[in-house]
């Protein structure tokens, strides 16, 4: 008798152990301690290579102010010597938080932009004074983004060589007021036949108003567009705590004594 053919019993296939991972937790630990590292050893560097150059860049603007005024007959103006109407209505309207912040702000920049998405038109300035100043003494053309960093590095050395006062002197006999006035006391002749010791509440408004776009405004200052951003450099005043509301509302009430036909 034939003997029986023996069937094969498949062997079990062998489950292949599934290799452990490492836990979400520990991998997130090691990625933010590398994460800190790289930062700390940025920071080093930035400071130790990086801001000895943007300090003697930053350390340049005073005599490049001086000598832009200088070029266009214009006097330098100690802070002490300008009503504190003006800076008080340039800090309202281009950088509210200029007291508090490194001369970089970022929550200045986010409400700037919420700000004028709300008005439709720029009513705020999103970029700091001491980025204005950069951006007007040393960059001058920020378009692209290796400049726009260079303003901001150049902002934050400001602010660690310079007081708020000083920056703010600084910025405001650099900047341009329109019809070829060059500082603040250039501006107030040449609007007001005054100095800008003398400048009243709401003289010193219309002059903060004038940096954002001189050539327009200083062609047209009684255009809505300037008499708009006048009122908005008033209220933010008022808003602020420079100015009383009663105050503001006797500014607006008191037309311009401008010493030209507009």
């Amino acid at each position: 008798m034939p003997a029986r053919p023996v069937r094969s019993v498949p062997s079990r296939s062998v489950r292949s152990v599934p290799r452990r991972r490492s836990h979400p937790l520990r991998r997130l630990a090691i990625t933010l301690i590398l994460v800190a590292l790289a930062a700390i050893g940025a920071y080093l560097y930035a400071l130790r290579v990086y801001a000895p150059g943007l300090k003697a860049e930053a350390a340049m603007i005073p005599a490049i102010v001086r000598n832009q005024l200088a070029a266009h007959n214009a006097p330098y103006t100690p802070l002490a010597a300008i009503s504190p109407d003006l800076p008080n209505a340039i800090v309202s309207i281009e950088d509210r938080r200029f007291y508090v912040h490194p001369g970089v702000d970022p929550i200045g920049l986010i409400r700037a932009a919420l700000v004028n998405t709300e008005a439709k038109r720029v009513d705020q300035g999103g970029s700091t004074l001491e980025e204005q100043l950069a951006k007007r003494a040393l960059v001058h053309d920020d378009r692209s983004w290796h400049a726009k960093l260079r303003t901001l590095a150049l902002a934050w050395a400001i602010d660690q060589d310079f007081s708020k006062r000083y920056a703010l002197e600084l910025y405001l006999n650099d900047a341009y007021y329109g019809r070829g006035a060059y500082g603040a006391e250039a501006a107030a002749q040449v609007y007001f036949g005054t100095d800008a010791g003398h400048l009243t509440l709401g003289e010193a408004a219309f002059l903060a108003a004038m940096p954002q776009a001189p050539s327009i405004y200083g062609s047209h200052p009684t255009s809505s567009a300037v008499i708009y951003r006048w009122h908005t450099v008033l209220r933010d005043m008022a808003t602020n705590g420079y100015a009383t509301w009663a105050q503001v509302r006797a500014a607006e009430a008191s037309p311009l004594p401008f010493v030209f036909q507009p």
